[in-house]
């Protein structure tokens, strides 16, 4: 059976490795026939197809090689290029192309790097991990690069990066952009950001290219702005309206920076716009505790964090605005304070036993006022999990612990290692002793009742009919706490009502006689 088992998973992993092999050669001739219909259409050019094609059949020897893990990133990379084969041009089969020779040659001799991590090409164009996805061509990365070489004096470097990175602009008439080839936020490729638009027109303003950095620049104007109640807002992502404080705050330093070096009055206009909307939406990006990534979302991420900090110093510096500091100040405060913590009263003892579905876990209730990784000690055991801000419930399950006050202890380490250590009120541990307030009344046939019993939802209903000597019982299953129940009886009886709870508490009503009455008896034997 062993032996049968292992030959079928083998001819699964068979099948399967085939079915991939045939779908990246599909792939692969679908972007084979994009290249010719590009080269036909004029938009590419032969000598530029024939190297594009050279990069898919290495692409294809080298999938060969790969194990499963490898093969799947670089087969995703191989599909995404092949979905964009009917809008094939120079700038867009450049990125697209490169992109998918950089994966097979990277993952031919390693693994990928973990998500959000980057790798740069010889020419030091930047590739960003994503997960799923391989490496991607990432535009504000390569530009940040290319800001790195120019601040560090290596000319040489700059020069041949900027130069990469014009190829792989797209000119619309109306400025260059360049595009990201994975999806991201919902958003599917090709798609801009107005962030990385900024940053271009500065790198490259700053590496002396002044005339392509105002192309940059004036992508951004109408598709790449968003209007807000606080105003102007830059667009992370052109297809959506989400307003991310990092973006907002580097696009103002960037196109900043840019409008001086350039001399463009409409950028240090927007720059300008882009400060003051900032501004005025601080208080809504600020917790008490940490920063929002973006408005009206949830709590940034530790490196998002300290970036906005970082970029808030730098505003203070530039604008010798005193906000920028302050805000700065309380973000960098944020970072070295520990979690708070108030406990909040249980809202009631757990009730562990009988295991019936109700109070069986001790709810142990809190505020906590950053995110952190909790740890919660009870009677010896250990819970921990990670947890946003707020109210926050963690479940303690007893077993069969007597019934009792057990101490509760509590630590939280934020995103920076910040650690915080608190006692908790204890955990109550309870027995359900009350049997269920029962009442139940008689209607013709049927027995309605109806109980209230703070321990338990659930009932159990036993009647119990007496007529002479002679007793019967009928049992119903376990229900919710009311209901009703019809008999079919030939002569009267004299019924009791017994409702037990889910740790065997009982109550009993009395419901004196049940049945056909007298007349409808002396009915039935005349007929």
């Amino acid at each position: 059976m062993r032996r049968f088992a292992i030959g079928v998973l083998l001819v699964s992993a068979v099948l399967g490795t085939a079915s991939d092999a045939r779908a990246a050669r599909g792939d692969a001739g679908v972007a084979l026939r994009g290249l010719n219909r590009a080269v036909a259409a004029q938009r590419l050019s032969p000598l530029d197809a024939h190297e594009h094609r050279r990069r898919v059949h290495l692409t294809l020897r080298i999938l060969e090689r790969l194990p499963s893990d490898r093969q799947d990133a670089l087969t995703a990379v191989l599909r995404d290029v092949a979905a964009q084969a009917s809008t094939y041009d120079a700038p867009r089969a450049l990125t697209l192309f490169t992109t998918l020779e950089l994966n097979a040659k990277h993952l031919l001799h390693d693994r990928l790097p973990t998500p959000g991590h980057d790798v740069s090409d010889w020419l030091g164009v930047v590739y960003r991990s994503i997960p799923g996805r391989g490496l991607r061509f990432h535009p504000l990365g390569s530009f940040g690069q290319l800001n790195a070489y120019v601040t560090a004096g290596r000319q040489r470097q700059a020069t041949s990066l900027a130069y990469a990175l014009l190829a792989r602009a797209r000119g619309d008439g109306r400025g260059l952009t360049w595009e990201y080839g994975f999806r991201a936020a919902g958003g599917d490729p090709p798609w801009t950001s107005g962030m990385a638009q900024a940053v271009a027109a500065q790198a490259l303003a700053r590496a002396g290219l002044v005339p392509e950095a105002r192309l940059a620049f004036a992508a951004i104007p109408g598709r790449l702005l968003n209007e807000r109640a606080t105003g102007t807002w830059i667009r992370l992502y052109a297809f959506s309206d989400v307003a991310v404080l990092n973006a907002q705050l580097q696009a103002a330093l960037s196109l900043a920076d840019y409008a001086q070096l350039a001399n463009d009055e409409d950028a240090a206009l927007l720059a300008t716009d882009l400060r003051r909307a900032a501004l005025r939406a601080l208080p809504a990006f600020d917790t008490g505790y940490w920063s929002r990534y973006a408005l009206g979302g949830s709590e940034a991420p530790l490196s998002y964090h300290q970036y906005v900090t970082s970029l808030l110093w730098k505003l203070a510096r530039s604008t010798g605005h005193a906000r920028w500091a302050e805000q700065a100040a309380r973000f960098r405060d944020d970072w070295r304070r520990p979690p708070a913590i108030r406990g909040l009263a249980a809202r009631a003892p757990a009730l562990p036993l009988p295991r019936d579905g109700f109070r069986d876990a001790a709810a142990i209730r809190f505020w906590l006022s950053k995110p952190a990784h909790v740890e919660l000690t009870v009677a010896g055991e250990r819970l921990s999990r990670p947890l946003g801000p707020g109210l926050r419930t963690m479940l303690w399950q007893p077993g069969e612990r007597r019934a009792g006050r057990y101490p509760v202890e509590l630590t939280a380490v934020d995103r920076v290692g910040n650690r915080t250590e608190t006692r908790l009120d204890p955990v109550v541990i309870a027995r359900d002793t009350t049997p269920p307030a029962l009442r139940a009344e008689t209607v013709e046939r049927r027995i309605f009742w109806r109980a209230r019993d703070r321990e338990t939802p659930w009932l159990t209903v036993e009647i119990e009919l007496r007529r002479g000597g002679g007793t019967r019982i009928v049992r119903l299953p376990q229900s919710r706490l009311a209901g009703s129940h019809r008999l079919v009886l030939r002569r009267p009886w004299y019924a009791t009502l017994s409702g037990r709870d889910s740790s065997g508490n009982r109550s009993v009503v009395a419901l004196g006689r049940i049945g056909p009455t007298w007349r409808e008896l002396a009915a039935a034997r005349a007929e």
